[in-house]
């Protein structure tokens, strides 16, 4: 159950970006480049739908050639990213509609209801519902999981009455 909830929490871009509701991106520049199939938006950008925010240095989509359907999505710098009571930072965030997968890199963490996973690289396969966090070469995975018992536990034994 509290696994669910961690990979739910990492699909924070998905629904953002692939399903209905106005989408809304406010930057300080924007290039549209036809021939390449894909707008680029820089300086201080805000994507906004339904609940869901991000806010990053740089964003990419590409769009499939003659068509207005999102192919794949690049964040880049500064990313941060919420949606209702789950939140995620990273440096680098990807979305590939095509593979199915979303993917953020470097100091990735997402944090959902006081539980964390963290990591160098998070990746979610947005089709089978699998989440994997991987680490440098020296470094190490964290997952904290908030508990849902209200009960405190035993008193430890120098505290007993």
């Amino acid at each position: 159950m509290i696994i669910r909830v961690l990979s739910l929490a990492c699909m924070l871009l998905v629904p953002a970006l692939t399903h209905a509701g106005a989408l809304h991106i406010e930057s300080r520049h924007m290039l549209l480049d036809h021939k390449k199939s894909q707008v680029k938006f820089t300086g201080q950008v805000l994507l906004t739908r339904d609940d869901f925010r991000l806010q990053c240095d740089k964003l990419i989509a590409h769009y499939r050639e003659g068509h207005q359907q999102l192919e794949k999505a690049e964040a880049y710098g500064h990313i941060r990213m919420r949606r209702g009571n789950a939140y995620g930072e990273s440096d680098e965030a990807m979305l590939d509609q095509i593979k199915g997968t979303l993917t953020l890199t470097g100091h990735a963490f997402i944090e959902q209801n006081g539980s964390r996973i963290e990591g160098k690289t998070i990746t979610h396969q947005i089709n089978r519902q699998q989440t994997t966090v991987t680490t440098g070469k020296h470094g190490r995975t964290r997952m904290i999981l908030e508990s849902s018992d209200s009960q405190p536990g035993p008193a430890a034994p120098d505290q007993q009455p």
